[in-house]
């Protein structure tokens, strides 16, 4: 009896010895996933999306998803394996929207991620207009314009949030490699989680979505740090790369500098985590904490793009946000430059293809009051984040929409005057002022380098004359070109002009050299006279006189620029005449005086 038992205790010993060998080696086989990929998540359609996670080496992974399509996977030595299944079409408009679900099977466990779309997945960073919620959050966190009823209707199942969690400086400053994995996870977008969302990007993805050519499901990814610099989310390699943002970003760090200023830091953190997690393209709003870097913001800008492009391995589109004007206070004198360099140096991204630019400098006093003082302007986060849209819907979605507000292309000097050439693409269907008023912004150099002074422009068809009484002899141009440059100048699709010069003067030259040197009013168009008579007032707004006609007035007519009549009134053959044209648009116009002898006075007059 007591060998039996031995035996028997033997036999189970060995048994428990197996079964604790196979739940040791199973546990070394549990299959982990990164935050980024989870339930409620959105993948880009019709692509070979990246699913990856953790193993054991030689662990085999099966990833199943819904829609059909599976993969098997073998983990590799490092530990890390990666699998790509290809999504389904999101087709736009569909009732009910396809919902779906992926499966990742290991030796031990079983990931389910539920609730799964297929649509356009965006990624949206930057620094903290970018990661500016709807809603009112805190005291330093206002919400935008209108914020209660805005948070109110946002309630779109089909929008898909990812929230990167923000890390602390401190953590920031730990992470001096990129990290494997970030917090964050996904959610619906309703009412209480779009109040603490990125604004502008709520108002990009809903545009983007209520587009009856898109209408499928959109997927944000927020990764956004306020306070961040360029080179926080730049590769530590790529910034090394090339001996100009080595020598200002790396070699010129601060010691003191905190984790959202340091090199790469961000992006080890906030950024390598999610690569490369399919995207259809990326909104960035970046600024505030480099003005004053040099041209070299446009290389790593540039460099930046390249770099992310190749670690996501796709050509994807990239859609930034200019600074928006400031000021220190309302009382200041605006002739300082360094924002409206900086705006260029932003702007440089546009020389590389699938790249797009925004203007935000007609939208500080959307609330109201001017907020050139705020670092946060609370408006113009709609518009913003519409004018990214237009961009994406323009030239990702193939939507025959203007999507830009002029641009400028050349300029030719007439005497004493400047005109200003734009980009056929850029002139929608014309210009106009968008307040009515003079074109305000521009500035114009002469032989006396040094200084731009305020000018005097005029809309003149499709191209902008501008002069000024204190220049004779006209070298340059700049517009919008100081730091809290608010501009009127748009096409009449409603998006302004972005701002330009014709020089390349060093930057220091001033924007005014006197204080109380005013802008030149629009009266300062000289009234054209003619021996026989002249034309009143010029520019004119709802009635046009005419006087002194020697040999009396047989008609007027009055021409567009395209040489179109647009009206005409027989003058009774008197030597006045006053000639209704309230109904005349905006613009530049010919104005024909055919005398009681057929001799003809031709006046070009403005209407403003």
């Amino acid at each position: 009896m007591q060998r039996l038992n031995n035996s028997l205790l033997k036999q189970i010993f060995i048994i428990l010895l197996f079964l604790g060998c196979v739940i040791q080696n199973s546990n070394g086989q549990t299959v982990t996933m990164p935050n980024i990929i989870g339930s409620n998540m959105v993948l880009q359609q019709n692509t070979q999306v990246p699913l990856w996670g953790w193993a054991t080496a030689g662990t085999s992974v099966v990833i199943s998803a819904s829609w059909g399509q599976s993969s098997t996977i073998v983990t590799p030595a490092s530990g890390k394996w990666m699998t790509k299944i290809q999504t389904p079409v999101a087709v736009p408009g569909q009732s009910p929207t396809p919902i779906y679900t992926v499966t990742v099977t290991g030796p031990s466990n079983t990931l389910t991620f539920i609730n799964i779309l297929v649509g356009e997945v965006w990624l949206c960073s930057g620094q903290s207009n970018m990661y500016y919620p709807l809603g009112n959050l805190d005291a330093g966190s206002p919400g935008v314009v209108n914020y209660a009823a805005e948070v109110a209707v946002a309630n779109y199942p089909n929008i898909r949030f990812f929230q990167t969690t923000l890390a602390t400086p401190n953590q920031l400053a730990a992470a001096t490699t990129p990290q494997a994995n970030c917090g964050g996870s996904w959610s619906t977008c309703t009412p209480a989680t779009a109040a603490a969302f990125s604004a502008v990007a709520y108002y990009f993805g809903r545009e983007l979505y209520n587009n009856p050519a898109v209408n499928v499901p959109i997927g944000l990814l927020h990764d956004s740090y306020g306070g961040t610099t360029l080179q926080a989310w730049i590769k530590d390699s790529v910034l090394r790369a090339d001996p100009a943002t080595k020598t200002l970003y790396i070699d010129g760090a601060k010691p003191t500098a905190l984790g959202i200023e340091k090199p790469s830091l961000v992006y080890n953190t906030m950024l390598a985590p999610i690569i490369p997690f399919a995207i259809k393209g990326a909104i960035w709003y970046q600024g505030e904490s480099n003005v004053g870097n040099t041209v070299t913001y446009t290389k790593g800008c540039i460099a930046m793009i390249k770099d992310w492009r190749a670690s996501w391995g796709t050509d994807f589109s990239f859609y930034g946000v200019q600074i928006t004007p400031r000021i220190s206070s309302l009382a200041q004198i605006d002739t300082t430059t360094d924002r409206g360099f900086f705006r260029e140096y932003q702007s440089g991204i546009t020389a590389i293809p699938k790249t797009g630019m925004v203007v935000t400098s007609d939208l500080m006093q959307l609330t109201g009051k001017d907020e050139r003082i705020l670092t946060h302007p609370t408006g113009g986060k709609k518009e913003i984040g519409l004018r990214l849209a237009l961009q994406a819907l323009a030239k990702d979605y193939a939507q025959p929409i203007q999507c830009y507000g002029p641009i400028y292309e050349s300029f030719t000097i007439e005497g004493n005057k400047v005109r200003i050439k734009y980009k056929a693409e850029s002139i929608g269907s014309g210009l106009e002022s968008s307040d009515g008023l003079p074109l305000q912004h521009f500035r114009i150099a002469g032989t006396q380098k040094g200084f731009f002074y305020p000018a005097l422009a005029v809309i003149d068809g499709n191209t902008v004359v501008v002069s000024s009484p204190y220049v004779t002899t006209p070298i340059a141009v700049r517009y919008a070109f100081t730091d809290g440059a608010m501009v009127n100048l748009k096409n009449k699709n409603g998006l302004p002009a972005y701002q330009f010069r014709t020089d390349a003067f060093d930057q220091y030259w001033q924007a005014m050299p006197f204080r109380n040197l005013p802008v030149p009013a629009a009266t300062a168009v000289e009234e054209v006279q003619n021996e026989n008579g002249k034309l009143f007032p010029n520019p004119f707004n709802n009635n046009l006189k005419v006087s002194g006609i020697t040999n009396g007035i047989k008609v007027i007519e009055i021409f567009d620029m395209m040489g179109r009549k647009i009206k005409s009134q027989l003058g009774d053959n008197s030597s006045d005449a006053t000639i209704d044209v309230s109904l005349l648009a905006k613009g530049t116009y010919s104005i024909k005086i055919v005398q009681n002898d057929m001799t003809p006075i031709v006046i070009k007059a403005i209407k403003q």
